[in-house]
């Protein structure tokens, strides 16, 4: 398990860290202005919706090929579900082509007929995505299955390199950058099939005779629904915005790095700590699940404190130095910052859907993950509306930021807190009470190092405010601050608590 967990947190470091540079040369060329937004909100439809239905179709194919009746039969089974799935996703091709104009009208409003012509084209460029995308997560699947988790981990390397190389041509219009983005996607496909077909598995298999009726899983329709609540979010807050010029790509930049960050820790620990919590959980070892449950949340508040203070404290450092070049100005730099502290709220939220909901699934207690995702997303765009016409009359710059504090920290931000506090009373019902005494004592010591690494914050920007912000000086009080609070950890003995856990459960 050590070695498949620092396999998995290499390779989602590459490609999160390819990712990034990917999006910081794209802000680089095309700034924050109308043609990033179209491509942003269709890449969006891409990277969120169609992942989405990706990752349920792989959850189902991991479950089914390892049931009873699929033992010996497991590269019949793939290759029949890989080929149903593609007819299927065919069909929702077509589908997205024949309503591309009322989608993009939905997703981007406001548009003038230029620009509305140009995402309705762009649309029919990247709408072939979905079978890419799917196939990718379908065969992803299957390799983890295979225990390939590290060609897994870094499988969108092809994707974001070809976009890279593509970016970096003069002049290089949005409509090819949309073409090759599609493309990319293909090589996802591509990359997986060498080790795919090494461990014997076809795309034309052989045929899998059905040994039983089908049997309904109703289960897949609550994952998928219960893994778009922070998706669903961050996409319908850019459609809100969408027509102030450059919202929708701030949007887009602010999350793009919010995401990047969090999720090296959160989606590594899911894939190497999920296993052994599913396992306890069916063999009854319950103290168990409770135990390793703690130090998981433990983890997660020493990681995610310091991350909350860079973003309150050196946000606009940060995304000056990564973004703030060529078309990506001072302005957008103010405006991307702002947006990525107040999302860097609903940290828990995000916590809760990736990590902390799979053990209500364990349970089948979906209703806490199911409901809560559909008021959480619901009330976001009621909430939204309600706060937009609210201002509409209101005169705001392209970057106004009254307008983004409004419908992020009001909406999004407190929604998935509240998301959180509810999915945390319903893991009491299923693991029993884990805020122990020494939980508390544990997440108090955490507090207290964040106390003293502000202070150095502090310190460092009354004495010498300009240097503590300076375009590369401020890394300097960073990484001052990043010492003692590490100092401060190994002092209330929180760092021994993280470094090393004894095994009391079967893992």
């Amino acid at each position: 398990m050590g070695n498949a967990y620092l396999l998995v947190v290499l390779g989602i470091i590459a490609a999160k860290g390819v990712g990034f540079y990917r999006d910081m040369v794209f802000a680089k060329v095309f700034g924050t202005g109308v043609d990033a937004d179209i491509y942003f909100q269709i890449f969006g439809l891409v990277n969120l919706i169609f992942t989405g239905i990706a990752v349920a179709l792989s959850t189902l194919i991991i479950k089914n090929i390892n049931q009873s009746r699929n033992i010996g039969r497991e590269k019949a089974y793939a290759s029949s579900f890989i080929k149903k799935s593609f007819i299927w996703l065919a069909v929702g091709v077509a589908f997205f082509v024949l309503f591309s104009g009322q989608i993009v009208k939905i997703i981007l409003p406001g548009l003038s007929p230029a620009e509305f012509n140009l995402a309705n084209r762009m649309m029919y460029v990247m709408i072939p995505s979905l079978i890419f995308v799917v196939v990718a997560y379908i065969i992803s699947g299957i390799l983890q299955n295979e225990k390939a988790y590290f060609i897994t981990s870094v499988m969108s390397l092809p994707f974001n390199a070809v976009i890279i190389l593509t970016l970096m041509i003069p002049d290089v219009s949005i409509m090819t950058v949309a073409l090759v983005t599609t493309i990319g996607w293909g090589l996802q496909v591509a990359m997986l099939l060498p080790s795919f077909y090494k461990k014997g598995y076809r795309i034309l298999g052989p045929k899998y005779d059905r040994l039983e009726k089908r049997e309904k899983n109703p289960e897949i329709i609550w994952i998928f629904i219960s893994n778009m609540m922070f998706q669903l979010c961050f996409y319908t807050d850019r459609a809100f915005v969408g027509n102030v010029e450059g919202m929708a790509s701030t949007f887009n930049y602010a999350s793009n790095l919010f995401i990047t960050i969090s999720s090296v820790f959160v989606v590594a620990m899911s894939t190497v700590v999920f296993p052994a919590i599913s396992k306890n959980y069916e063999e009854g070892n319950i103290g168990y699940v409770n135990e390793l449950l703690r130090y998981i949340i433990t983890v997660m508040v020493a990681i995610f404190l310091p991350f909350l203070l860079v973003a309150s404290l050196y946000g606009s450092d940060v995304i000056r130095l990564i973004y703030e070049r060529g078309s990506f100005d001072s302005e957008s730099t103010k405006a991307v910052s702002t947006i990525f502290f107040v999302y860097s709220l609903g940290i828990l939220g995000y916590v809760s859907q990736e990590l902390f909901n799979k053990i209500l699934y364990l349970a089948g207690k979906y209703k806490y993950t199911v409901i809560g995702t559909i008021l959480v997303v619901v009330l976001n765009v009621v909430l939204n509306l309600v706060v937009k016409n609210f201002i509409s009359a209101t005169h705001i710059s392209s970057f106004g930021m009254d307008l983004v504090t409004l419908i992020c920290a009001s909406v999004t931000s407190l929604l998935l807190t509240f998301y959180a506090v509810a999915i945390a009373i319903g893991i009491k019902k299923v693991v029993g009470t884990y805020f122990t005494k020494e939980l508390i004592s544990d997440i108090i010591k955490i507090l207290i190092s964040g106390f003293f690494a502000f202070v150095i914050y502090f310190i460092f920007n009354t004495f010498a405010p300009d240097f503590t912000h300076g375009y590369i000086t401020f890394v300097v009080p960073l990484c001052a601050s990043a010492v003692v609070y590490g100092v401060f950890l190994v002092i209330t003995g929180v760092y021994k608590k993280l470094l090393k856990r004894e095994k009391k459960g079967t893992n």
